[in-house]
This record gives C-alpha cells, sequence and structure tokens, in this order.
C-alpha cells in the first residue's frame, strides 16, 4: 500500500503530484488530468480505492469539487463525498450537499440533502438531486428562492415550491412542476408547470410580473405583460389590461436595434374603454440612425385619438403633443437641421383645426475664422414653412452674416465688438392682421460689449466680480409688421439679460439703441459650496412701445432681473430667479430647491407671474401662484416613501397629489402607490388611481436590485 499524508501548503502540491501520477491514470486522469489537493491522500493499490481527506479539492475540465473527504473507487469509477461540500461546474452553477455519489468526471451522480445556486442568484433547495451529463440537473421535492434566509427569520421573502424542478443548462431555462408561489410564507398561486430563464439570462421571452391598477374611472384590473424575444437586436412586450369597470385595452411595444441606430414603437387600442367608448387609442414611435457623411435621421412621433384617453388611463398627463421628423449634422465648423413638426393639441379649449403643421424647418450655419480681418465669421440661412386647416398660412426665408472680434487689455478689461445682418422674405395667406401676399425685411445689428472680471482671494473664499456692458443698436427696415410664428412669449431673465434679442424666434426682433448693463458675482468658499448672483436690466434711448407690459421689457426701463444660486457639497441647490421694478413689485418669482443624498431627494418650487389683462399675442392671463414637492426618503435600509404635491395659491386649491411605499431587498421590491388629480375639465373629471408592482431577482434578468440584503444575526456573539 503506498499512503502519502500532508498538512502544509506545499506538501499538498507534493502530494497531489504523486496521487496523478500513481492513482489517477486508470480514471480520472484522461485526456487531461484530473488535479487533486487534500491534506491527506491514502491509496490501496490492492482495492484501487483512493481516500482523500481535509480540505479535498478536485479540479477536471472546468468543474470544481470542494469536500471534507472523498473516496475513489477505480474500479467503479466512482466517487463518493462527505461534507459539507460544494461542485461548481464548467457553467457557473453551485451544488451544495452533505454527500454526493458522481462519476470520476464529476459530471453526473446523485446528491443527497443539496442546494443548488443558479448563476449565483436563484437558490433551489431539494430533498434529492439528479445530475445528468453537463445538461440536466433535476430536483425533487425543491423550494427555490433568491433570497437571504436566516436562522432566526428562515422565511423568505418570496419563494417557489415544487414536486420538481429541472434544470436545462443547453437551453438556459428552469423547469417547474406543480408550482406554488409564495410571499412571505403564503401561497398567492398555484401553477401545474411553469418555466423561468435561468438567471444569467437577460432577455428571455415568457410572462412577466403583472402589476394592479385601480381608477375612479376605469375600475380595477391586471396589467399581465408578455415578454417575447425576436432576436438579439428585436423584442416586443404585449399588456392586455381588463377592468372590474368593462375596460378592455391591449398595449404593446415593440424595440429594434440595427448597426447604424434604432427605434421604438408603442401604441395602446381600447376594445372598450369601459364608458361606453370603443376604438380609442394611442401611439408612439422614435428612433434615430446614422447616415453617411456624419448625418443623423430622428424622429419622435405620438397621437391620441381625443383629448383625454391619455390621462384617463394614467398614460401621460401632457396637454399637448409633439411630433418631429429631423435630419441633422453637426461639426466643428458647420451645423444643418431639416425638420417636419406636428402638434396635437389635447386642451379642451383649443381647435385641433387652428393648430400649426411645420413644414420645411430649415438651418444652417457656419462659422470660421476671416482671413487677414481677424475674429470670428458666420453665415446662417433657415427656412420655414407654416400650414394650418384654418388659419395664417406663412413660408419664410431668411439668411444672414455676423462678424465678432473680442480683445483683452492688460488691465483685464475685455471688449467684444459684433456686427450683424439679417434678411427675411416672407410669403403668407389668410393672415388677420396684414394684407396676403409677399414681404421683406432686412435687419442690421451692431453691438459693444464690455466686460471686467474682478478677482479677490482671501483665507475664507475666492470672490470673482464681473460689471457688464453691453450696447446695441438695431433696426428693422422694410415690413416690420411681419407674420409671427414664433415669437409669441418674449421674456428677460438672467439668461438673456445680455442677448442681441429678447424674442424667443426670429419673426420678431428687438429694435432701437439700448443698454443692457448687469453684474455678476460669484463667491467660492473652501468649505465646498458656491453662490452665484445676476442683477440688470435694459435701459433703451427712447419707448417705443414694442414690447407687452408683462413681460417687463416695455419702457424706457425695463424691470431688473435678479438671479441667485446656491450649491452645497452637502447635495443641496437652491435658486430664485425674479423679475420686478423699482418699487419691488414682482412681475415673476421662480424658486427652487434641490436636495439628493444617498436616503433622501427632494426637489421643491414655487412659481409666480402676476396677471396680466394687456398682453397683445396671448391674451388675457391670470395670476399663476403655485407650489410643488416632490420627495422620497428612504426611512430605512429597505422601506422607501415618495410623494408629490402641487397646490394652487391662487385659486387655494389642489392641483395634484401623489404618495407610495416601497419595500426591497436582495430578491424583491414592492411598490404601492396612489395619486389624485383634482383639477378637471369638460373632458376629463377628477380621479384617484392606485397601482401595485412586484420586481423579484433571480426570475430571468440580471437580478440586480438599489436594495441591500437582509442581514443575519450572529449567533453568540
Amino acid at each position: 500500500m503506498m499512503r502519502s499524508a500532508a498538512r502544509a501548503p506545499a506538501a499538498r502540491v507534493a502530494a497531489l503530484a504523486l496521487a496523478a501520477a500513481l492513482a489517477l491514470p486508470a480514471g480520472l486522469a484522461r485526456a487531461e488530468p484530473a488535479s487533486l489537493i487534500a491534506d491527506a491522500v491514502d491509496y490501496d493499490r490492492d482495492s484501487k480505492v483512493l481516500t482523500a481527506s481535509g480540505n479535498v479539492e478536485v479540479y477536471y475540465q472546468g468543474r470544481v469539487l470542494h469536500a471534507e473527504s472523498i473516496t475513489y473507487d477505480e474500479a467503479a469509477d466512482e466517487i463518493r463525498a462527505t461534507g459539507p461540500l460544494s461542485i461548481t461546474d464548467a457553467g457557473g452553477t453551485v451544488f451544495l450537499a452533505d454527500t454526493a455519489e458522481l462519476s470520476s468526471d464529476l459530471r453526473q451522480g446523485l446528491i443527497e440533502g443539496g442546494r443548488v445556486l443558479i448563476a449565483g442568484q436563484l437558490q433551489i433547495a431539494a430533498s434529492e438531486i439528479y445530475r445528468t451529463g453537463d445538461r440536466y440537473t433535476t430536483l425533487h421535492q425543491t423550494i427555490a428562492s433568491s433570497c437571504t434566509i436566516c436562522a432566526e427569520n428562515p422565511v423568505p421573502t418570496w419563494d417557489i415550491r415544487a414536486a420538481r424542478v429541472i434544470e436545462d443548462q443547453a437551453a438556459k431555462r428552469i423547469y417547474f412542476e406543480h408550482a406554488r408561489f409564495e410571499i412571505i410564507g403564503v401561497p398567492v398561486a398555484y401553477i401545474p408547470r411553469m418555466s423561468i430563464p435561468d438567471p444569467s439570462v437577460r432577455r428571455a421571452s415568457g410572462f412577466l410580473l403583472p402589476e394592479y391598477r385601480q381608477s375612479d374611472i376605469y375600475g380595477s384590473g391586471i396589467r399581465q405583460p408578455y415578454y417575447h424575444v425576436f432576436s438579439p437586436s428585436a423584442d416586443a412586450t404585449i399588456i392586455p389590461f381588463v377592468s372590474t369597470g368593462g375596460a378592455a385595452l391591449l398595449e404593446g411595444q415593440y424595440r429594434r436595434r440595427i448597426r447604424s441606430g434604432g427605434y421604438d414603437l408603442w401604441g395602446v387600442y381600447a376594445f372598450d374603454d369601459g364608458m361606453g367608448d370603443h376604438g380609442r387609442s394611442a401611439f408612439a414611435a422614435d428612433g434615430e440612425f446614422r447616415l453617411q457623411r456624419g448625418f443623423v435621421a430622428a424622429f419622435d412621433v405620438s397621437h391620441a385619438s381625443d383629448d383625454s384617453f391619455l390621462q384617463e388611463f394614467d398614460y401621460s398627463d401632457a396637454d399637448r403633443l409633439t411630433s418631429i421628423a429631423r435630419l441633422y449634422r453637426v461639426r466643428a465648423e458647420d451645423f444643418i437641421q431639416l425638420d417636419t413638426v406636428a402638434f396635437q393639441s389635447l386642451r379642451a379649449d383649443e381647435e385641433t383645426d387652428t393648430v400649426p403643421f411645420v413644414f420645411p424647418e430649415f438651418l444652417y450655419s457656419r462659422r470660421g475664422a476671416l482671413p487677414g480681418v481677424g475674429g470670428l465669421f458666420g453665415v446662417e440661412a433657415s427656412v420655414l414653412g407654416i400650414t394650418r386647416q384654418d388659419g395664417q398660412d406663412m413660408l419664410r426665408v431668411g439668411g444672414g452674416g455676423n462678424w465678432q472680434q473680442t480683445w483683452i487689455a492688460p488691465n483685464g478689461l475685455v471688449t467684444t465688438a459684433l456686427l450683424r445682418g439679417d434678411l427675411d422674405v416672407y410669403a403668407s395667406s389668410e393672415n388677420p392682421d396684414q394684407h396676403d401676399g409677399t414681404d421683406f425685411r432686412i435687419v442690421p445689428i451692431a453691438a459693444s460689449e464690455f466686460r471686467w472680471p474682478l478677482q479677490r482671494a482671501t483665507e475664507h473664499a475666492r470672490h470673482v466680480l464681473e460689471p457688464i456692458v453691453q450696447v446695441v443698436y438695431s433696426e428693422a427696415l422694410g415690413k416690420v409688421d411681419v407674420p409671427n410664428e414664433d415669437s409669441q412669449l418674449p421674456e428677460l431673465d438672467e439668461t438673456n439679460l445680455f442677448a442681441l434679442n429678447r424674442y424667443p424666434g426670429r419673426d420678431r426682433v428687438e429694435t432701437g439703441l439700448r443698454a443692457n448693463v448687469g453684474v455678476q458675482y460669484t463667491r467660492y468658499d473652501p468649505d465646498g459650496w458656491t453662490l452665484g448672483m445676476t442683477l440688470g436690466r435694459v435701459i433703451r434711448a427712447e419707448d417705443d412701445q414694442q414690447f407687452p407690459t408683462g413681460t417687463g421689457l416695455d419702457g424706457y426701463l425695463s424691470d431688473y432681473v435678479g438671479a441667485v444660486a446656491a450649491t452645497f457639497d452637502t447635495g443641496l441647490t437652491v435658486t430664485n430667479r425674479a423679475l420686478f421694478d423699482d418699487k419691488l413689485t414682482f412681475q415673476r418669482n421662480e424658486f427652487a430647491l434641490g436636495f439628493e443624498d444617498e436616503r433622501a431627494e427632494v426637489a421643491a418650487s414655487y412659481t409666480y407671474f402676476a396677471e396680466d389683462d394687456s398682453n397683445p399675442i396671448l391674451g388675457p392671463q391670470p395670476e399663476t401662484d403655485e407650489f410643488g414637492i416632490e420627495a422620497s426618503y428612504r426611512v430605512r435600509p429597505n422601506w422607501s416613501v415618495r410623494g408629490l404635491w402641487r397646490y394652487d395659491l391662487a385659486s387655494d386649491s389642489i392641483l395634484k397629489a401623489e404618495g407610495g411605499v416601497t419595500y426591497g431587498n436582495e430578491c424583491a421590491e414592492f411598490e404601492l402607490s396612489v395619486s389624485r388629480r383634482y383639477t378637471s375639465s369638460s373632458n376629463l373629471r377628477p380621479s384617484t388611481s392606485i397601482s401595485f408592482g412586484i420586481q423579484l431577482a433571480g426570475l430571468g434578468g440580471d437580478g440586480e436590485t438599489n436594495w441591500p440584503s437582509r442581514t443575519c444575526r450572529l449567533r453568540g456573539i
């Protein structure tokens, strides 16, 4: 008899070489020799039985066996292992057991009192496990879960109990027979036969977890998604929904990715909306594709059959849908874009026939250095076409050029000179304010800007103060009162205080001699917070009444525009933007607060717009005085609450309220949410909606969650 024993790591390697040379050639050592490591190895030449004990490790063709001891019978070509033991196969599946009888290549055998860990996520415990080749594992009297199980709390968050489970590693599927699904130990469903994808599979066809929804409008029902994979680059989801109120809807989504881009299609159709109507629907599609020569084609379209369908069934709160098809290219020296835009109004007080359709909307711009002169020179060309079923049609063709040069003086004064000229030609019909026909307009602009950034550093902070004066002169020559499609709402704020034109589009231009005057201040604190402030106004040579009074831009002196922003390294940001006159009467005030850390997120806002009875473009505008807050907070590591509240101070009424609670751990997430819409219109009444959804890790997908695992207390410590 040959005996070999070792205790030290170096001696264990020697035992491995000796055992592999003398004991394994007839059985374990085949084309690829097996490797054996143990604290002690004994080999009986007469009975041809090898015994290894103490931290035994066997490696063969990607399979690994860890055991307390093993006995290899060369005549029977069989290994018996005692544990606790673990077997890891080439596919990554881990078997944990007390004892096992295995073939010498570790590919098949019987495992007693075992557990299977699949893809590091799904655990299946069974009374017996039969391993057949490298493909099938059969488990009897099983319980499966991806949850952590503690001795003091042995009931998992969810589990599936089944009479038999078969894992097919080749097909990446797990089959359950006579399965019972439980949540916190309570049976909730019985399924005679079911299958789920291997947790390592990120995309697999099959039913997804259902979602419960309830509303005052359509009653209660279950959304049951079915997901189907067509190819590695295409899939679809079908979601039927039937409610107690009689609603029957079918929702679907199709996604496709190709080498040059991809697209998503979504739609929903109501066979019956539960309120006596049939055939209501909505759809949306978006995509983007890379073309030759750096061009990109993109589209984002949406449509609803009527004004209230999307809101009634909790798909969207939008009151206007915008559809865009676009072709564009962006390069360092130029930009080109061609759009077509369609709008669908979902507002009860807006006629669909008056909503514009935009085609074409074209823009080309190019910038570069001007040889022999210096500075930057730019050219621009644009086309805008507007048509309506009922109302004004318009076509605008325009272009222009600009030159800009900047000088920096030794004392830090930054001076910029700018010259610009624009030409626009208009053709319009059915114009209620002007005659039909063709008109043109030329707009020359000259501007000079002076900035003097001043900096001071102390032991407590760094301060930057920058006075700015911008002098601008522009004039409109030719037809001044051209059709107005893209400049309906001019406004003054800190972002356009030093703009050449405060109108948002091209159809209206700011004219006359004016000075844009302001100061910017920034404080950088070494403790990690920053404070920024802007204050300024517009001074005009004459009052030409080109702006409505509600914009704050009318008169010789505009209202003051002010902004304050503070950012802290704790995750807190605070901003306030205001428009007010010399008497501190506010025309507009907008406040926003944001905070985010590991446990909480808060977004609060306050918006005030003064009443405006003299707006010649939009008509009388009521006072807006609203407060809103949206927040979420992780009250405990596995519990989170969230809420949303919008309140109209002007009418002393709640606009919308939402609340939700979520529980999550390493294997599951449960979310309950309730929302109430208080506003009503001629086509939509106030309603309350409730939804409840579940996500389970380990049943397909990557199984990742953003929640911590349940912790098990160590006894005796």
